[in-house]
């Protein structure tokens, strides 16, 4: 359980603040209670709980910047903070184009909270966990994964008036299911530990798990494809990697083109950080309020997300992507959602006639940003389709695609999506998607 109210938080900052002797100053207090059930071969073996606060304060002041960071509290801590941060900046060289501390925007929106997750027991996950382990046990199966609820709350203060608190938790089930020739995944995230539905996930992970036994090789080539959520995920987090920042633009490494259409009219991604079901958070690590920006509308290139420093550039206002300042990775999209299609999800995979399903992409990597090329290997559950029919498994496949070329030839998008999580918290909401050529390259 998170350790303090979201007063005390503001008045922790609000203290730091106070002993700030000089200049202008922006505090980050941040809270995060994590905890983990992993198992293995159908045994838990593994729980792990931490309950962290960090301090985090920017003094800007004549043209320098220092920022200095520390974990716990103690009788001194502010004071070696404001002693840290001081130094830190009286070292730093002087800039003549540092952006300002945000101002107060007035923004309000939803914050994903859960009062269940929150307050989820090591009984309560190794419930969900042991739903997995018998049904993987009652079919000779071994199951593998980790499930972890997690509560999050952040104040951000600083001297022009911000003065913002918010909280967030989430809950994930992930399960790796092995027999003797193969193996199957699936996961489950949810701002709601009580949403994962722990037997669902045991059902879809044993069913491809089974599917996946003594997979056979596939030659190389071109193959039409349908994409599970999980590897839609990889697609649409490194679109927004290589090209959806302001930073990625401003230095001529992103393939976003503004009115240009570049991928199929079914298309459409946006970062929204109200939507309810994307894990909501209403404002950055600047404590401004975090704006809707439609990326890709109708398969054409819309707009970009901003931080301060991006948004001083182009003399736009930022739309409340910052990580925490200073820092070298520009604004950041963490609540990214692709517009459902039409299509059930066996519609999809009726309308192929020979192809692959690929249930995950695994160990994904960036060849060529400007171009959108990304390389992988598919992981624990690939499939040929025959005649609109899933059928026999194929061992795993290494591919090098262009994002935006793949997503130029859609043939069909799922009205289902699923909620995906990251280790750093960002959600992405991504459907089923029929891509007609997808390059496997060994």
């Amino acid at each position: 359980m998170l350790r303090h109210s979201a007063d005390e938080c503001l008045a922790l900052a609000d203290a730091v603040l106070a002993a700030v002797p000089d200049g202008e100053a922006e505090v980050l207090v941040t809270e995060d209670d994590l905890a983990l059930t992993r198992f293995a071969r159908n045994t838990v073996h593994q729980n792990v709980a931490e309950t962290g606060l960090s301090l985090r304060l920017r003094l800007v002041a004549a043209g320098r910047v220092g920022v200095a960071e520390l974990r716990g509290g103690g009788a001194d801590a502010i004071e070696r903070l404001v002693r840290n941060a001081e130094e830190a900046r009286r070292l730093a060289p002087a800039q003549d184009d540092l952006a300002p501390l945000a101002e107060p925007d007035g923004g309000d929106g939803p914050c994903g909270w859960s009062d269940a997750t929150a307050g989820a027991t090591p009984e309560q996950r190794a419930e969900g966990v042991a739903t997995v382990i018998a049904a993987a046990a009652a079919r000779g199966l071994e199951a593998f994964g980790a499930y972890s609820t997690r509560a999050t709350q952040r104040a951000v203060v600083n001297s022009r008036g911000v003065r913002r608190h918010g909280r967030v938790t989430a809950a994930g089930l992930s399960a790796v299911v092995r027999g003797d020739e193969g193996a199957g995944y699936a996961d489950r995230h949810a701002v709601d530990a009580g949403d994962l539905d722990p037997a669902a996930a045991a059902d879809e992970v044993i069913e491809t798990a089974e599917r996946n036994q003594g997979a056979r090789p596939a030659d190389p080539g071109e193959y039409e494809v349908v994409l599970a959520p999980y590897a839609v995920r990889e697609l649409v987090a490194h679109l927004s990697h290589i090209g959806f920042s302001a930073l990625a633009v401003q230095e001529r490494r992103s393939f976003m083109r503004a009115g240009e259409r570049l991928m199929s009219p079914g298309v459409g991604i946006r970062d929204d950080a109200a939507d309810p079901l994307a894990r909501p958070f209403p404002f950055d690590h600047e404590g401004v309020s975090t704006r809707r920006v439609t990326c890709i509308e109708q398969g054409v290139c819309r707009d970009v997300v901003y931080d301060t420093p991006t948004a001083l550039h182009d003399g736009v206002a930022s739309t409340g992507h910052a990580l925490p300042q200073p820092n070298t990775i520009g604004p950041w999209a963490t609540h990214l959602v692709m517009d459902p299609g039409t299509a059930r999800v066996p519609e999809l995979v009726a309308g192929v006639r020979r192809g692959l399903y690929v249930t995950r992409f695994w160990y994904v990597r960036v060849v060529h940003p400007l171009r959108t090329v990304i390389t992988g290997m598919t992981r624990e559950g690939t499939f040929l389709i025959e005649d609109g029919r899933l059928g026999a498994a194929v061992r795993d496949l290494r591919f090098t695609q262009s994002i935006v070329e793949a997503l130029s030839r859609v043939l069909g998008i799922s009205d289902e999506r699923r909620l995906e999580l990251g280790e750093d918290g960002s959600a992405v909401l991504v459907p089923w998607v029929r891509l007609e050529g997808f390059r496997f390259t060994s």
